[in-house]
């Protein structure tokens, strides 16, 4: 690869189960990148308790807890960067993805905890943050942000990309679709590990308790009621979307059957989904989701006619969306498009994030964004 760059990107996803961080390597004209290095540092039951309980917590308290938790970042990045620059080099650049306080495009907008300024200066790098506010400042639902990256990175070998967090959402890429669509399509981990816990686990290992419990049909008519299966894209889901479902679920008296009744609900709302591509293809999984086994195996049987699901290396199930983050905000430094208006139903593609710090692009650097823009 000619001249590139090192770039850090960071997720905390709705699960609340660990900081993922990645290193991404970028060429300059944006033709390619490699994941370099990742590395998920779990979360340790505290914070885990803290961030899914954020939503509920008082106004006065975030400030605190915001401060406490990019610490925490500040302390996890440090770590890994003292056995990460060694190998690999200096990163010029961090996308910071911020943990999701609330997500409501048509109401109070949209807001993650972490304070990029702060943590600029602890690395001593610049941060790019605030993803999500551009977007949904000209109309758009801010989110899903890694169709660009699922485009530009795996438009070649996949038709569809399909990301199984504590949210599913898929990308469908040309020619499955005439332009790049993505939308949150279901609750996914979110609900998976909260039935887990009624059998005292974090989550269901493989699915192993999901395979042994039996489908609550008269539960699982209930759930496919749900109005936003039903509603047109573009549409995004955030973790209090989600408190009707877990009430069904946790009405199932058994929590194997619950479990069950889980994956087949999201197992067949992601085939529908699918369903909507025009022209049949490869489709990748990624996310906690691609390792539950029992899971995968029920997307399979509810896949349209034609499409075929695979996993790619175990480095990009886990790493895809931190990486994407880095790669993001190295479209944000050069001022390019971050998200689509044909994913997001803003007015126009919109460069998002905000950059903290100084970051200086070398000639070549400016002459690639110059030719992209």
């Amino acid at each position: 690869m000619s001249k590139s760059t090192l770039i850090l990107g960071t997720m905390s996803g709705t699960s609340c189960d660990g900081l993922d961080v990645a290193l991404l390597e970028v060429s300059a004209s944006d033709e390619g990148c490699t994941l370099l290095a990742f590395r998920s540092v779990d979360y340790p039951e505290d914070w885990r308790s803290r961030l899914s309980r954020l939503a509920l917590l008082p106004e006065t308290d975030l400030p605190i807890i915001e401060a406490e938790w990019t610490r925490w970042v500040a302390a996890r990045i440090q770590e890994i960067r003292s056995e990460w620059d060694e190998h690999h080099g200096v990163p010029a650049l961090l996308g910071f993805s911020g943990h999701t306080l609330y997500h409501e495009p048509r109401g109070r907008g949209t807001k993650a905890i972490g304070d990029a300024a702060w943590l600029s200066d602890a690395l001593g790098m610049p941060v790019v943050a605030e993803y999500r506010s551009a977007d949904v400042a000209a109309g758009g639902q801010g989110a899903p942000l890694v169709p660009m990256f699922d485009a530009c990175v795996f438009g070649r070998e996949y038709s569809c990309c399909i990301n199984l967090g504590g949210i599913a959402n898929l990308t469908l890429l040309p020619p499955a679709s005439p332009e790049v669509a993505a939308w949150d399509a279901v609750g996914c981990n979110l609900l998976l590990n909260r039935q887990a816990a009624r059998l005292g686990m974090p989550m269901d290992r493989d699915g192993a308790s999901a395979a042994k419990g039996s489908v609550d049909e008269k539960v699982l008519e209930r759930m496919e009621r749900w109005p936003f299966l039903h509603r047109s894209a573009p549409k995004s889901l955030a973790a209090e979307d989600l408190v009707g479902i877990h009430s069904q679920l946790d009405s199932v008296p058994d929590a194997q059957d619950a479990l069950a009744t889980g994956v087949e609900w999201v197992a067949r709302a992601l085939g529908d989904a699918v369903s909507q591509g025009t022209k049949p293809g490869r489709i990748m999984l990624t996310g906690g989701g691609a390792l539950n086994s029992h899971l995968v195996k029920r997307i399979g049987q509810h896949l349209p006619s034609g499409w075929m699901a695979s996993i790619p290396e175990r480095q990009w199930v886990e790493g895809k969306e931190a990486a994407a983050f880095a790669w993001l905000a190295w479209r944000t430094a050069r001022g390019q498009t971050t998200s689509l208006a044909s994913v997001t139903g803003a007015e126009r593609d919109v460069c998002g994030g905000r950059l903290f710090g100084n970051f200086a692009m070398s000639g070549n650097d400016r002459d690639a964004c110059k030719k992209s823009s």
